[in-house]
């Protein structure tokens, strides 16, 4: 016998679970959008802000001078903070470097690796420029920096010069112990991130050190056509 028009009602009538489930799937998608919104927007700015510092970098008067072979026994020191640019090759890395500033503020490492102002500044003579990149969440400008190897090369491009260093070492060290960026009486090259990846705060530091094997003027490329 055919189902009464008001059997077919009950059955076609969602009952509670069911409309709880879809409320709550509906619930999740939107907050899974707004999430990789929120994240895509967040590696837009970061990208923006790269970009802003890489053109502060181009339009400086030290990138505009050409610098000119350097002789072994020239001194080449850099006095104060200018625009930089941090390479290394082996892991696919190019970036800019942010100093001026506190290395501890938030947003100066959320825009790029921050020198640390306690370490020194490129000198042929000696010193250690140190600086700090994360290693986690939606930057990870240091992230692979663990895949450094003994040999592979670093470069630091500023004032028209480009510091060619060495990697000597990738080693652990606990987040108390400072004694990686203290100023070094050969001219050296420290990059410290957070160890494991993928910790907002980890109790240890990875620190990759290079020394330096030359000086020569930084390559000077193309400017970029909008």
């Amino acid at each position: 016998m055919a189902d009464s028009r008001k059997e077919q009602k009950k059955k076609k009538k969602p009952n509670g679970s069911n409309r709880f489930y879809r409320i709550l799937a509906t619930i999740l998608i939107i907050a899974g959008l707004g999430i990789l919104g929120y994240t895509g927007a967040q590696h837009l700015m970061v990208n923006y802000r790269q970009k802003q510092l890489r053109e502060a970098f181009e339009a400086s008067a030290g990138f505009r001078f050409l610098a000119q072979e350097v002789k072994e026994e020239e001194i080449v020191a850099i006095h104060e903070w200018q625009p930089m640019r941090l390479i290394a090759p082996a892991i696919d890395m190019d970036l800019m470097a942010v100093g001026g500033g506190d290395v501890f503020d938030k947003k100066l490492l959320d825009q790029g690796p921050t020198h640390f102002q306690m370490s020194d500044l490129p000198n042929t003579e000696g010193g250690n420029v140190a600086f700090a990149g994360h290693r986690a969440g939606r930057w990870n400008f240091f992230l692979d920096l663990d895949k450094l190897e003994e040999g592979d090369d670093i470069y630091l491009d500023v004032a028209g010069y480009r510091f060619h260093y060495e990697v000597e070492w990738v080693r652990v060290f606990d987040k108390y112990d400072w004694s990686p960026i203290y100023s070094t009486d050969y001219p050296a090259i420290t990059l410290q991130t957070c160890e494991p990846p993928h910790v907002s705060n980890p109790d240890y530091r990875l620190m990759v050190r290079g020394a330096l094997v030359e000086v020569v003027p930084a390559p000077v490329e193309a400017p970029q056509v909008n």
